[in-house]
């Protein structure tokens, strides 16, 4: 049998063609009560260059697997973009740690900020600074003349000069407020208390120079002056106190540079940095400039002060040097913090010298050899007011680098 359109074999009960489609009911031969039906007339052969058929594919059978293999997904759910971070991927967690991700610049080490802890520096700080406040409250020295002269003083540190009270109790306040915010990881804390520990030093370094000179001083007067005395001068319990703070203040700078290297930010314009150490320069050489026809030699060997005195006044400007280049050059917060700590005694006694505020307010290391008042030098004021502004614009520019990132 075959379809009556394309002539494609057809099996009997066949309804449709499986080449063409045609409809095979009703088409003659192919009844399917009729079980021997006949070709068509003229449609013995299939028609010429007809393709053959083409075998269907076997149907692949669908993949299985184990009913457990899978586990079901979770239903969809769309989630609301939020705001970038500017965090890296996968900071870690700041709450376990207390640090976050470096924002750029230097990342050799990464700012830490930290609950309050107790430091060697917090120690030696609190010490310093109380031993420092002590000192100011008591009796220095004193001495007393029997004989043919009776005479008995006592000293505090207004004595010698009427700024140095409130220029120690101001310092005590900075050396131990800078080593607590230096115990979080606030480096610019430990640099402050590192510099004001050098300005607490130079400080009773210069007042232990001036009872030096005192006690000398009396007694080459008594001496010029003839007759029967005895003389009995004493190194106070504030003397002491005043010895110690010095110590530690020193020791304070020493445990300060710890904090010193790399704070993870960038660095600050080295421009500030060397204008800052050339005003901390000035501060130096100022005092040294003599006046009213001094010579410049009576800095360092006179006949009316006592060696030990010039030292220690040299000292003073030694140690603001020191803390200044230092933390100019370092180009750090931690450097901005130690130079304004290091020059904050001597600032305050710049202030009270200009104003003439008090009954004594020499300037810094004393003043200058020959001056007959109370002035500083024109050197010595620029010295100051440019380590105050450079410290002051080194930390407002690490502010705006903090906030830039």
């Amino acid at each position: 049998m075959f379809c009556p359109s394309c002539g494609t074999g057809v099996q009997p009960g066949q309804k449709f063609c499986t080449e063409c489609g045609g409809s095979l009911v009703g088409a003659s031969g192919l009844d399917p009560a009729d079980s021997s039906p006949t070709p068509p007339t003229g449609m013995l052969l299939p028609p010429p260059n007809l393709a053959p058929p083409q075998p269907t594919a076997p149907a692949t059978p669908p993949t299985t697997y184990p009913p457990d293999q899978f586990a079901p997904t979770a239903a969809l759910t769309v989630v609301e973009q939020t705001s970038p971070t500017g965090y890296e991927a996968n900071p870690w967690d700041a709450a376990t740690t207390g640090q976050w991700p470096a924002q750029g610049g230097d990342t050799s080490e990464v700012p830490l900020v930290q609950a309050f802890r107790i430091t060697p520096l917090v120690v030696v700080a609190a010490l310093a600074g109380a031993l420092g406040v002590a000192a100011s409250l008591v009796t220095v020295a004193s001495f007393e003349v029997t004989g043919d002269i009776v005479n008995k003083q006592d000293y505090r540190l207004n004595d010698f000069s009427s700024n140095l009270t409130v220029g120690v109790i101001v310092v005590a306040v900075l050396l131990i407020g800078g080593a607590a915010l230096g115990a979080t990881g606030r480096r610019v804390g430990a640099g402050l208390s590192g510099g004001a520990g050098l300005a607490l030093a130079g400080a009773f370094g210069w007042v232990i120079g001036q009872v030096t000179a005192l006690f000398d001083g009396q007694e080459i007067a008594l001496l010029g002056g003839g007759g029967n005395f005895t003389l009995t001068t004493t190194q106070e319990v504030g003397f002491w106190l005043a010895a110690g703070a010095a110590g530690l203040g020193v020791l304070a700078f020493v445990l300060s540079l710890t904090s010193g290297g790399a704070d993870g930010r960038p660095v600050i314009n080295p421009a500030i940095g060397v204008v800052g150490a050339l005003g901390t320069l000035a501060v130096m050489v100022g005092p040294l400039i003599p006046m009213n026809g001094a010579a410049f030699g009576d800095n360092f060997s006179n006949d009316f002060i006592p060696p030990a005195t010039l030292y220690l006044r040299l000292a003073v400007l030694a140690l603001i040097g020191i803390g200044g280049l230092i933390g100019f050059l370092a180009n750090r917060r931690w450097g901005s913090g130690m130079a304004l700590g290091a020059v904050s005694v001597g600032a305050i006694q710049w202030v009270t010298a200009i104003g003439e505020s008090g009954d004594y307010p020499l300037g810094i290391a004393g003043g200058n050899v020959g001056a007959t008042d109370f002035a500083p030098h024109i050197v010595t004021t620029i010295g100051v007011l440019v380590m105050l502004l450079a410290g002051a614009g080194g930390l407002l520019a690490a502010a705006q680098q903090r906030n830039a990132h």
